[in-house]
């Protein structure tokens, strides 16, 4: 028989596993060890259960919180809690600081700059229209065969903007890149001698390299990228910029006589450079001696050519921007937004002729608000009123306010339509009649009144 003293007997648990399991420690004493008992022969089940008791103990030692300096435990995550305290309290102490930095700043621009907050909130989009972005697109696609096209016309060029595949270099009314779509001389204005611009030959179906009618490449071409409305008005002003005839605010004007003709010369305030019109006809003006003197409704008005105006024809329902161009090539984009201010005429306010375009009519998937704008301006009444509203430099608005006096018809060419009289003159401009570019209906208004 086995002596039952000399079997070792072990505790229903250790202490630790006790102590975890919330139980009491049972007070078993150990006997001694018999060397004759090995490992290998304890029974399977109980060395199992002590090698699960050993890794419970393992991971019940396992640190679950962090002692500080004091003793007193921190959990885990705990020790960034000062660091993200302290860039709390900094970012609440500064906020107050930040926002009076920042109203100051506001109201700054505010009252003491001339930015117009509630203007450019207001003003209408950029918008390219189908022909604009697929020329574009071409326009950066034949780069350098465009280069070696019009590198053959000009040897020694001393201007880089002569190259400008968006420069009209000629005055015809058509750019750079569109005359070498159409294999047009870039330095041609009227190719055959016909008596007609290029452009105005296309118009009526002219080919301008034969006197015969367009091709079908060229009629392909002029459908899928060009807009003849506005090459009409690039025509018109590279005609008025060729001929030194830019209607601007008249400084100092003296008058002599030439062949029956009278000769105006006037100094552009917008450019201060000297130009030259010629009038068919003398009309009188306020001219004593070489100065013309300016009415009060002119005077204090420096107009903000950042910022879009307003022009308003209540007759007609009409409310657009008025964009300021700043020269040809932009013309198209600038009729998707709004009427358009030619570069050079005079500002409105000023003494001269304020010259301002909008579309009459475009192509039905044209995109753009203002492809009809002027389409009724042919039945706008004589004194009928308008007005234009401007923002100047110091953020302040004026109100320009116009009657109609007269209208008529003119080709692109024709320079009577830019005629300075010694008054403050708005021209409405459109093509006409609607849905072609043969001529162009102009309607005068004359500055009647000023709010500022």
């Amino acid at each position: 028989m086995t002596d039952d003293s000399s079997i070792k007997k072990y505790p229903v648990a250790s202490g630790e596993v006790a102590k975890m399991l919330g139980m009491q420690q049972p007070n078993v004493e150990l006997p001694v060890a018999n060397t004759s008992h090995s490992v290998a022969n304890l029974p399977m089940q109980e060395t199992a259960a002590n090698e699960e008791n050993h890794e419970k103990h393992q991971e019940s030692t396992e640190p679950d919180a962090l002692e500080n300096e004091h003793g007193t435990e921190l959990e885990k995550g705990d020790e960034q809690k000062p660091n993200q305290s302290f860039f709390l309290k900094v970012g609440k102490a500064i906020l107050p600081y930040l926002a009076v930095f920042s109203l100051g700043i506001f109201l700054y621009y505010f009252f003491f700059t001339g930015v117009d907050f509630g203007a450019l909130l207001n003003s209408a989009p950029k918008i390219s229209t189908p022909k604009e972005s697929a020329l574009q697109s071409l326009e950066k696609q034949n780069l350098a065969g465009y280069q070696a096209w019009i590198s053959r016309y000009y040897y020694y060029i001393s201007d880089n903007k002569i190259l400008d595949p968006e420069v009209d270099n000629s005055g015809n009314g058509f750019s750079n890149f569109q005359k070498y779509l159409l294999k047009f001389n870039p330095k041609s204005y009227d190719t055959l001698g016909l008596g007609l611009a290029d452009s105005q030959a296309v118009s009526a179906g002219i080919n301008p390299l034969t006197g015969l009618s367009l091709t079908e490449a060229q009629k392909a071409i002029l459908d899928k990228y060009i807009d003849m409305e506005v090459v009409s008005n690039r025509l018109a002003l590279g005609q008025l910029e060729h001929e030194s005839t830019v209607a601007g605010a008249n400084i100092n004007a003296g008058t002599t006589s030439t062949n029956g003709q009278t000769s105006v010369y006037i100094m552009n305030e917008n450019t201060n450079i000297q130009t030259r019109g010629l009038n068919t006809t003398p009309t009188p003006s306020p001219v004593a001696g070489n100065t013309i003197n300016k009415p009060d409704v002119s005077v204090g008005v420096d107009v903000n050519t950042e910022i879009p105006g307003r022009l308003e024809i209540p007759d007609l329902k009409i409310n657009a921007p008025i964009m300021w161009s700043k020269a040809a090539k932009n013309f198209d984009a600038d009729l998707q937004s709004g009427v358009i201010h030619y570069p050079g005429t005079a500002l409105p306010g000023q003494i001269g002729t304020t010259y301002i375009a909008g579309h009459s009519s475009n192509y039905v998937w044209a995109k753009g608000a203002y492809n009809q704008v002027f389409t009724q301006l042919g039945s706008l009444a004589q004194n009928a009123s308008f007005k234009i509203t401007v923002v100047q430099k110091n953020g302040k608005d004026a109100i320009f306010h116009y009657a109609v006096t007269r209208s008529k018809e003119y080709l692109p060419t024709d320079q009577e339509q830019f005629k300075n009289t010694g008054k403050s003159l708005v021209a409405l401009s459109t093509c006409w009649p609607v849905g072609s570019t043969a001529k162009r209906l102009v309607v005068f208004g004359e500055l009647v009144r000023t709010e500022k």
